[in-house]
């Protein structure tokens, strides 16, 4: 017996609890470059003037409304929303195709979250999409959500290399599934030129261009680290003498460590077809139901024409292109004009208009609405929440293992007076 309590009292006072939880790996002196430039990005969009850069955004993106508003009733072809007839049934689908899109951006993230914790986080998973696509909505050329996302993992308890990884590997999957959408879309505008807005097509091509550019450098850097260093160095030292990039040494260490992390995430894909195909399917999904609102909108107002989904489609890709070189959040003013240029041909009785500001409002200002509301939360109860709960779980899990002493140091007495017993037998 007095063995049996030695051997207990060797074993250790604290806590298992540290040993139950996912096993979180030290943090590199890279790794902490890498949290802390993120952690500053955020902070910076966090300040004052950023907030007062925001709200001038916003004002921007209403004034473009109302312009279009005045111009189209100075033109004479204002149609008041009593007087347009309006599919109540196809409204309530567009609704639905917002929700799943939203709900498979959302299943990406999650899934990438549970592979790194080891349990389920869907919740999670919508508050980093919700979060990211809000920043991306506010920042120019959509450059902030990611960074933001990075903090947010973070302060949920995710491993800081995950947290690191997984914006970049969603945002990989993204770009393949749009490359893919949007190369299909310019070779049918090719193809058929005539049959879409010239201004519209070619911006589109510029959109398409750039766009790719950046993709392509990316992947070409993933392939070899001694040719994309130099690449990287090449280019940044033109942009110093440009005058374009300031501090050499920050940029080319902050490109460096994006490169390694980005070839690290490709990997481990490449190695897991599985993961390859079930973060590409999401994201696929996501971008069809997305492109696919234009017709849905369209069926809102004039009718269900299956005929016209395909070339919807390839419009909704085209103003998606045409705005995404603009340098402001959401590409405000061309996605609204290009919007208008292209489809009006296709709205009758008025209702473009009308058709515009739904479009916008479910690719868009819904996630700016969605964004705002998730902070909200989180700053007046969620955090706080999140606290307790991790306090909750950590007294659940040390309350299961003291009952579990409780039954070893119980079983290990009892095998004890047995064998004593058996002895005296």
């Amino acid at each position: 017996m007095q063995e049996n309590n030695q051997q207990l009292e060797q074993e250790p006072n604290g806590s298992n609890f540290s040993q139950m939880q996912i096993e979180i790996p030290q943090q590199t002196e890279e790794d902490k470059a890498k949290l802390d430039a993120s952690q500053q990005a955020v902070s910076k969009r966090s300040g004052k003037k950023k907030k007062i850069w925001n709200v001038v955004m916003f004002l921007i993106n209403i004034c473009v409304i109302a312009g279009i508003f005045i111009y189209q009733i100075l033109a004479g072809d204002f149609v008041s929303l009593t007087e347009i007839s309006v599919d109540i049934g196809f409204l309530f689908v567009c609704i639905l195709i917002f929700c799943f899109a939203l709900f498979f951006d959302t299943i990406s993230i999650s899934y990438l979250i549970r592979k790194a914790c080891k349990r389920p986080r869907f919740a999670l998973g919508y508050k980093t999409n919700i979060c990211g696509r809000y920043y991306d909505a506010i920042t120019p050329l959509s450059t902030g959500g990611q960074p933001f996302q990075v903090v947010y993992l973070m302060g949920r308890d995710v491993p800081s290399t995950s947290a690191l990884s997984i914006p970049i590997a969603k945002l990989f999957f993204q770009q393949l599934a749009w490359f893919i959408a949007s190369s299909i879309a310019l070779i049918v505008s090719f193809v058929n030129y005539s049959s879409f807005n010239s201004l519209v097509n070619i911006s589109s091509y510029i959109g398409f261009v750039l766009t790719f550019a950046m993709l392509f450098l990316t992947i070409f850097l993933s392939v070899s680290k001694s040719v994309g260093k130099k690449l990287v160095a090449k280019t940044l030292k033109l942009l110093q003498k440009m005058k374009i990039v300031k501090n050499y040494e920050k940029q080319y260490q902050r490109v460096s460590n994006y490169v390694e992390d980005y070839q690290n995430i490709m990997r481990q894909y490449v190695k897991n077809k599985k993961d390859f195909f079930i973060m590409f399917m999401t994201m696929a999904i996501r971008t069809v139901l997305i492109y696919s609102l234009p017709f849905f909108i369209y069926c809102v107002f004039n009718g269900y024409a299956p005929e016209l989904y395909g070339t919807f489609f390839v419009m909704g890709v085209l103003v998606d292109l045409a705005s995404s070189f603009i340098p402001l959040p959401g590409g405000t003013g061309m996605n609204e004009v290009s919007f208008l240029a292209i489809f009006a041909p296709y709205f009758t009785g008025g209702s473009i208009v009308w058709a515009m500001l739904l479009w916008r409002f479910f690719t868009y200002y819904l996630y700016l609405i969605l964004g705002f509301g998730m902070m909200t939360y989180d700053v007046a109860y969620g955090n706080r929440k999140y606290r307790w709960l991790k306090v909750e779980r950590k007294l659940q899990l040390e309350s299961k293992e003291f009952k579990d002493k409780q039954i070893s140091s119980f079983r290990q007495e009892r095998a004890y007076r047995r064998k004593r017993q058996l002895k005296k037998n």
